[in-house]
């Protein structure tokens, strides 16, 4: 069979409903990146209200018989639920590659090797198109979940931080105390230059790391501080992640051991997963991607009041209080790749839900070097 005929009988494969999750979302899911930070709702239609139940205090008082309790309090008679709306948005994924390239690079190499391929279902080049676009919308999931700002439509080049609806940064600005202001809290750093403050992967003083995540772990609610430490996440910019680990491995420090500072600066063996009083320290090189990319239009939670953009800070908080939701099930859920024989182009589409949604306040905070 002739090459070209190959591309007139309908190369590609098509994958739709929830065999097409299972191969696009759920390895996604499934990551370590996103299983061990954030919370998952699998079954999002259109919105979903994720229901809150207030925690019950004050509700103990002597049983004087029959009749209400005689005592007062504030929590007596509350059973309040909460809640708050997830949204997901539909997203595409649109890629396409000129099918002259796709087959010289591809099907020619294939017959070499004897291999005919009509059809790319179940081939190791349809797993590898597979893989590809599904670490990609891992990638697009981590960025839009942080900075995703659906206002942006239409004002950035890189539309996909609009493509997924808003995100935390977007979210958290607008619940008052801790981001009164609409921005992080304000620590003043004294260690590093201003400047440094505001470029995105400068240099950051040791002492000023830990000053912000000892700042912001203190300033947290206490609902917060009592949550597990194994259950929480500090997320960080990359710079004061680098500046933390650089104080603990200092090789003449003013207190603390100078060979284990020696050893773990030449080993590395900790640095991968850091901790704070218990806490593990995420570092987020997505953070400053995002910076760089929405620098026309920063993010108002990491504007100061000073209207100065900071690029330094952290995020504290319940890993189950940060929410992705999509739908699994859905049956519009695709994912196809075929030759357009209009366009002469080999075509790779996929489409799903995401959404993203934090749940209370009291669960949590963050601050940034100003």
């Amino acid at each position: 069979m002739a090459l070209l005929d190959i591309a007139n009988n309908g190369l590609g494969g098509l994958y739709t409903g929830t065999y097409a999750s299972k191969i696009l979302l759920e390895p996604m899911f499934h990551s370590d990146e996103i299983m061990r930070n954030y919370s998952i709702y699998p079954n999002v239609k259109f919105q979903t209200n994720i229901m809150m139940a207030e925690k019950l205090t004050d509700i103990t008082a002597i049983n004087d018989g029959c009749g209400a309790n005689t005592c007062t309090g504030a929590k007596l008679h509350d059973m309040d639920i909460t809640q708050k709306v997830l949204s997901v948005k539909n997203v595409s994924v649109k890629q396409e590659q000129c099918w002259n390239e796709f087959e010289e690079e591809v099907i020619r190499e294939s017959y070499r090797n004897g291999v005919n391929m009509p059809d790319l279902s179940g081939t190791d080049l349809a797993n590898l198109i597979i893989k590809r676009v599904s670490q990609g919308i891992k990638h697009d999931t981590i960025r839009n979940m942080w900075a995703g700002d659906f206002g942006l439509i239409g004002n950035v080049v890189n539309c996909s931080y609009a493509s997924m609806g808003d995100g935390l940064w977007e979210s958290l600005r607008a619940v008052g105390a801790p981001f009164a202001g609409a921005g992080l809290t304000e620590y003043t750093a004294t260690g590093t230059a201003a400047a440094n403050l505001i470029a995105v992967g400068a240099t950051i003083a040791p002492v000023d790391a830990e000053l912000l995540l000892r700042s912001v772990f203190d300033a947290a609610p206490a609902e917060l501080q009592q949550t597990a430490p194994g259950e929480k996440r500090m997320f960080v910019t990359p710079n004061i992640y680098n500046a933390y680990y650089g104080a603990l491995t200092a090789v003449s420090p003013a207190v603390g051991s100078v060979d284990y500072g020696h050893s773990e600066a030449q080993t590395g063996v900790n640095y991968p997963r850091l901790h704070f009083r218990g806490v593990e320290v995420v570092p987020m090189y997505e953070w400053d991607v995002a910076f760089t990319a929405l620098a026309a239009a920063p993010p108002a939670l990491f504007t100061t009041v000073g209207a100065t953009q900071s690029t330094q800070g952290c995020i504290y908080a319940a890993k189950s209080n940060l929410i992705i939701g999509t739908d699994t099930t859905s049956p519009d859920t695709q994912l196809k790749m075929f030759y357009d024989n209009v366009g002469e182009n080999m075509l790779i589409k996929a489409y799903f839900t995401m959404g993203f949604q934090f749940g209370w306040n009291s669960l949590v905070t963050g601050g940034m070097l100003a």
